[in-house]
């Protein structure tokens, strides 16, 4: 009730009379029906449960010479390639991300109090966990710990590369959660949005004496749940599109503008 009580207030700011001079460029024809529209937003919620996990650590190695921090993490990258190979992980399991070059210590160009400036090159790696392994929580940890353990001793740390695209501090743990194809949760979330817009618009029909005769136009967006805003959580090459910290599902939210026309 609370959320189609707010789309009947966003809606009723737009609800639009005949559009007198709104479009410049359709000022000069005439009048019609096509005119009248309320414009109105709903939203819809599904939780899905996840099907992927993706167990997230990086590599990083630091050096006064760009190329020598480049070439460090490397040869750390290898090393994890070969820790995976030995534990049964094809290179199908997981992705190691591209070089992000960083600097601390001094200016990136120009000299520094010190004179030294320190290149830091870091790189995410992705370990992906699935079927029994993800749904049995004590396969999932059992798996987790001896990843992290291998990685570890291989050189690499809990964490991700920095940059625009990383996620925020995850909850102190190192699994992230996914749905590897949510096309038929955007679509159950999408119906409820329409559903939501299509009874506001129907109720501030009502209060103005209009009936609603079609719809002229939908836009539609979607978002993962509010711990993990998606804008902030498309991880480095990977195709998913909505994450969670929670093992037990992944919140998508659809959000649908609806003009609806009326007589």
């Amino acid at each position: 009730m609370t959320r189609i009580l707010a789309a009947a207030i966003f809606a009723s700011s737009f609800i639009l009379l005949p559009i007198m001079g709104a479009q410049p460029q359709r000022a000069a024809q005439p009048q019609s029906s096509e005119d009248h529209v309320i414009k109105v937003r709903g939203d819809g919620v599904v939780n899905a449960k996840p099907d992927l996990g993706i167990l997230v650590m990086s590599i990083q190695s630091s050096s006064p010479i760009s190329e020598e921090a480049v070439a460090a993490n490397a040869e750390k990258a290898k090393a994890v390639d070969s820790a995976l190979a030995k534990m049964g992980i094809a290179p199908t399991g997981y992705k190691i991300g591209s070089v992000v070059l960083g600097h601390g210590g001094g200016p990136m160009f120009g000299p520094s109090p010190s004179g030294i400036t320190v290149y830091n090159a870091t790189q995410s790696i992705y370990v992906f966990i699935e079927g029994a392994d993800l749904s049995d929580m004590t396969k999932l940890t059992k798996k987790s710990a001896a990843v992290i353990e291998a990685l570890r001793k291989a050189g690499a740390v809990p964490g991700m590369a920095p940059g625009p695209r990383m996620m925020p501090q995850m909850m102190g743990g190192l699994i992230i959660y996914t749905i590897k194809d949510p096309d038929q949760y955007e679509r159950k979330a999408l119906q409820q949005a329409i559903a939501r817009a299509r009874q506001a618009a129907h109720d501030i029909a009502a209060g103005l004496n209009v009936q609603i005769t079609g719809v002229r136009n939908v836009q539609s967006t979607f978002i993962s749940g509010a711990d993990t805003p998606r804008g902030q959580i498309s991880l480095e090459g990977l195709p998913y599109r909505f994450y969670s910290t929670e093992s037990g599902e992944v919140e998508i939210t659809g959000y649908a503008t609806v003009d609806f026309e009326y007589r």
